[in-house]
């Protein structure tokens, strides 16, 4: 069973996150690891199991002892952490929502079922770092995605305005 890191499991995407996991009953299918950046040694979410208290989210040490890590705690602790950790010779599976690591050479961009033989071929291949889109052109391929490979769309542009 593999040993999966969950970090920013409480904020907005991390509970969606969380709360499909739930319903898919994806926590009995892995060992999951909770962390924290602020309750280290508190008690984790309740998920139907018994799970150890919450890690501290910057100690490579614990970090290192896992086979994945799913993090949506943001790009200022991906930038801080990520390196560090591949540093230490981790050579686990990095899956993050956050953009930091998105332009990156080595970076699989995840939109299921957009782009999956992507992500099965990446996997086959031995890629490691599976990054989330950004959330305009993911909601947008999900939805035109289709259309597009019909060939009943020929170009499109879309703008956001984020405070």
């Amino acid at each position: 069973m593999k040993r999966v890191g969950l970090i920013g499991w409480r904020g907005m995407v991390g509970s969606v996150l969380m709360q499909r996991m739930l319903e898919e009953r994806d926590f009995d299918l892995i060992e999951p690891v909770f962390f924290t950046t602020s309750n280290v040694g508190g008690e984790g979410p309740s998920i139907g199991k018994d799970i150890a208290t919450l890690k501290d989210a910057y100690s490579i040490e614990e970090l290192k002892t896992l086979d994945v890590i799913l993090t949506c705690q943001g790009g200022d602790y991906t930038n801080e952490v990520f390196p560090k950790l591949r540093e230490a010779g981790w050579q686990g599976y990095w899956i993050d929502a956050a953009s930091s690591l998105r332009m990156q050479d080595d970076a699989v961009i995840v939109l299921d079922p957009v782009n999956r033989r992507v992500i099965d071929q990446s996997l086959d291949a031995g890629a490691k770092n599976y990054i989330g889109g950004n959330c305009t052109v993911s909601l947008m391929l999900m939805a035109l995605g289709g259309l597009f490979e019909a060939g009943l769309v020929e170009w499109m542009s879309a703008m956001t305005y984020q405070a």
